[in-house]
């Protein structure tokens, strides 16, 4: 399996290991990035793990948590035998937004007007 890591995964991944760095500890970093890329080499492996998220854009994007870190996903697309590393993220993000996609209110259907009072 080939992978192709876009410039935004290692912006991600570096902003990241420099966050918990300074918030917990270069330790929980270090253990943090190695856990992101084992999540990576399981994708590679088996690209089938990740859900199929039909909520971002652009298709074909998969989302699989990371295991020792279950509040960041990898976000990824898989198209024969080649997987595209998009994004690690904090699963809490508004991710619509960040793959570009329309902002949650947007995406809900539209509203039934009230209906008129009888009197």
């Amino acid at each position: 399996m080939n992978a192709i890591y876009r410039p935004q995964f290692w912006f991600d991944l570096e902003g990241g290991v420099a966050y918990l760095a300074g918030e917990a500890s270069p330790e929980i970093a270090s253990q943090w990035h190695q856990e992101v890329m084992a999540t990576v080499r399981r994708v590679e492996n088996q690209p089938d793990l990740g859900r199929l998220r039909r909520d971002l854009a652009p298709p074909g994007i998969r989302s699989l948590i990371v295991r020792r870190y279950p509040r960041y996903l990898l976000f990824y697309r898989w198209h024969e035998d080649t997987i595209e590393v998009l994004r690690i993220k904090h699963g809490m993000m508004d991710l619509p937004q960040l793959f570009g996609g329309k902002p949650p209110a947007e995406r809900l259907p539209p509203r039934k007007p009230p209906c008129p009072a009888r009197g």
